[in-house]
């Protein structure tokens, strides 16, 4: 069956580290126009924790559906999932903030965080 993929075939997909995370919240903010809720992952690690955005090619040759994961690695970061919900952006005449919290503020881009138990098994993230 064509396009079908079972549990134990999933490959890795491909990873692109970003500089920061204000990069990661830019490109998942960037689909809030299109109605498109983007949420970022996040799952921790012995350096701190993970924040990552799953996207896929759509209309690159040959590569249609090959997962992209864009990922910052925020090190020192012991927060616990109760304290992350959202990644708050906001971008104004003094510049661009951005605030990891467990609540939306007006005025305010939220993206959601889902919270993992552990690091996806397609997720290749040496971290």
């Amino acid at each position: 069956m064509t396009g079908y993929c079972e549990a134990d075939s999933v490959g890795e997909a491909i990873s692109v580290r970003v500089e920061s995370l204000e990069d990661l919240v830019r490109l998942a903010s960037s689909l809030a126009g299109r109605m498109v809720v983007m949420p970022v992952y996040r799952f921790k690690t012995s350096k701190g924790a993970v924040y990552f955005l799953q996207m896929m090619y759509k209309d690159y040759y040959r590569c249609y559906g090959l997962p992209v994961i864009y990922y910052y690695l925020r090190e020192g970061d012991d927060l616990e999932a109760s304290r992350v919900k959202y990644i708050i952006a906001r971008a104004d005449e003094s510049g661009e903030k951005v605030e990891v919290t467990d609540r939306v503020r007006p005025g305010w881009i939220a993206v959601p965080v889902i919270n993992l138990a552990e690091k996806p098994v397609y997720v290749p993230v040496e971290a």
